[in-house]
């Protein structure tokens, strides 16, 4: 295996990036302030960048880490071919926490869903991810331990990988080297007493419980 190059030129075409933007109003002026403009205080709104990942492509549905677009107002995709569209809220799963968001699209590719239950540690594994609502980032690495539970987390059964995983890269996808997908970013970044950065991710099985949400 002299490049990964093959495979990453197939994974990406079915990753996305997400933009979801909640509005919230600033901190209430105080008495020495002054008092407030007529129309009232404006809403200021807050972007948080991530990614997805194109499941059913005729139906146009993406799935994604819940806690990216946990009560956004608005939801935006950025496809690999530079289209930009809006999405919609399908259905989400708070044990897990992943959600299903639908865009209507033509031309799009999905990816195909592995069996995480067969990942093992040692495993090589690709991360696939976006930061800033830039073009995917790609990063690879191993499975380094399964059943891993962090707090702020729901799901108790995390994929955790030393493939460099940054903000961007949460609701991307951990594709095993046969492009299969096993598990959905979670979290990056952190790390180790050593000192060494891990991600996590979770497991793609769960994906299934989102088509059962649905019905």
């Amino acid at each position: 295996m002299q490049s990964l190059a093959p495979l990453v030129g197939k994974v990406v075409q079915s990753v996305v990036g997400i933009k979801a933007t909640t509005e919230t109003a600033p901190a209430s002026r105080s008495m020495a302030s002054g008092p407030a403009s007529p129309g009232g205080p404006s809403l200021t709104a807050k972007e948080v960048y991530g990614a997805g990942v194109i499941i059913k492509a005729e139906s146009g549905l993406i799935v994604t880490s819940n806690h990216l677009i946990r009560g956004a107002e608005t939801l935006a995709v950025r496809l690999p071919d530079g289209r930009q569209l809006d999405a919609k809220f399908v259905v989400a799963d708070e044990r897990y926490g992943l959600a299903m968001l639908r865009i209507s699209a033509s031309g799009l590719t999905a990816a195909r869903i592995g069996r995480s239950i067969d990942a093992e540690p040692g495993d090589f594994v690709l991360a696939v991810g976006g930061s800033s609502g830039s073009a995917p980032s790609v990063s690879f690495g191993i499975v380094s331990a399964l059943h891993r539970s962090r707090p702020g987390i729901p799901c108790q059964d995390l994929i955790q990988t030393d493939a460099l995983l940054d903000r961007g890269s949460s609701g991307g996808a951990l594709f095993n080297l046969r492009g299969e997908v096993i598990g959905i970013v979670a979290a990056g970044a952190d790390e180790t007493e050593s000192g060494r950065a891990f991600g996590l991710a979770i497991p793609s099985d769960a994906i299934d419980r989102l088509y059962v949400r649905m019905n």
